[in-house]
This record gives C-alpha cells, structure tokens and sequence, in this order.
C-alpha cells in the first residue's frame, strides 16, 4: 500500500481532478457531445473513485489508481495531441483569424497537461515503484 501520506495527495488530486474535468466539460462546454461527454463521465468516475479509495486506504486503492492514471493518461495524450494538431490546422488555413482559435486551443491544453499528463505519469510511476507485496 502507499504510505499514508503519498495517498493522501494522490486520494486529494484525483478527487480535485475529477471536480475539475466534471467542471470544465459539462458547465464549460456550450455545446454535448455524446463521445466527450462519455469518456468526461468515466474519467470523473474513475478519478473520484480512485480518490475515495485511496483516502478511505481501500485493500484495492493501489489497483483503482493504477487504472484511473492509465485511463486519464491515455485521454490526456489523445485530448492534446487533437488540440494541436488543430490549432496548427487553424493558424495555417485560416492565417490571422485562425491564431485566435490556435491560442484557445493551446490554452486548453496548458491547462489540461498537469491534471491529464503529469499527475497521472506521476502516479503511474509512483505506484510502480511500489514493491509487489504492497499491491
């Protein structure tokens, strides 16, 4: 198992990151979108309940973080690699007017990398290094 503080933090942020994404697609999107809306809704579920169970120390906190960090990784790397792929296609075909839509883009992804990327690299690696007895 974590020690208790390590769980502490990681049980606080991915409980803090689930407020957050809920917060940002389903109050800051204008617009649902069934596949967004979706992949939003189990990344809220999994990051909460990974972060119930590692502040409730849950036998099985180490595993539920494990697969919420991978899931939100895996959304993380997809989310910023199509928001730049986009800006860069904005700013190159639409010029001058494009690089506004390019500078949103590229501040939805400065904002998105430390809860999506790092924290869950983060975690993934941490919970590697744990020793096999205490997963």
């Amino acid at each position: 198992m974590l020690s208790r503080r390590a769980a502490l933090v990681f049980g606080v942020m991915d409980v803090l990151t689930a407020l957050l994404v809920a917060l940002a697609v389903f109050q800051g999107l204008p617009v649902r979108w069934a596949p967004v809306d979706v992949v939003a809704g189990l990344l809220v579920a999994g990051k909460l309940a990974s972060g119930v169970a590692l502040l409730a120390r849950a036998p099985t906190a180490a595993r539920l973080a494990t697969a919420s960090a991978g899931f939100a990784l895996a959304v993380g790397l997809v989310l910023t690699t199509a928001l730049a792929l986009t800006a860069s296609w904005l700013a190159g075909v639409y010029g001058p007017v494009g690089q506004g839509g390019a500078i949103v883009m590229t501040l939805v992804v400065a904002l998105a990398v430390p809860y999506l990327i790092a924290l869950p690299a983060l975690q993934l690696v941490w919970l590697g290094a744990q020793p096999s007895s205490a997963k």
